[in-house]
């Protein structure tokens, strides 16, 4: 009664103008239909800022202000500036200051020099970095470069702040002398 069908099923088509790139030998290829890229042979001189998410292949030298997208420095990408993303991944060379709302993304083979500025920080095995780290979500790098304002994070200010405030068992642990933090302490 029905017959079966001699034709394939049809497989989907991408977008047009949606293309993918590897990252790597060996890695995933990233979807870059939706993302702004600076290719391999640009050089970009003067600060950068979009609404989108940014690959960066080529070379920037200045700043890259993508606030509430995520930028990622390609194998080959070099960035002399300061970054603020709301996600920043980094496979090639930043020299400068990295402020991220979410997450920075240090990826093997990755070379940095300067200040991270991130509640969240992922450091792969292979990559290098030189330069100093802030973590405290609260800290007022973030705040300025993301214009957030008064958030959760006041309540946990020192006492100091907050006339009459209890300590935190943070603040409490914080008392030990810089050179024993790493060392357990055992009860007697």
């Amino acid at each position: 009664m029905f017959q079966k069908s001699s034709h394939t099923p049809r497989q989907p088509t991408p977008s047009p103008g949606a293309t993918e790139t590897s990252t790597a030998p060996g890695e995933n290829k990233v979807s870059t239909h939706g993302l702004s890229r600076i290719g391999g042979k640009t050089t970009l001189h003067g600060d950068i800022s979009g609404d989108e998410d940014l690959l960066i292949d080529g070379r920037i030298m200045g700043n890259v202000l993508f606030r509430k997208h995520s930028v990622t420095v390609g194998n080959d990408g070099i960035v002399e500036g300061r970054m603020v993303a709301r996600e920043l991944t980094v496979r090639g060379r930043v020299e400068g200051t990295l402020i991220a709302a979410e997450k920075i993304t240090l990826k093997a083979g990755a070379v940095v020099n300067g200040e991270l500025h991130a509640p969240g920080l992922v450091l792969e095995d292979g990559a290098a970095f030189h330069g100093n780290i802030d973590m405290k979500p609260e800290q007022d790098e973030l705040r300025e470069a993301f214009e957030t304002g008064t958030t959760h994070a006041d309540s946990a200010a020192p006492e100091s702040a907050h006339p009459g405030a209890v300590p935190s068992r943070v603040e409490e642990a914080d008392t030990f002398p810089a050179d024993d933090r790493s060392t357990p302490v055992s009860g007697s």
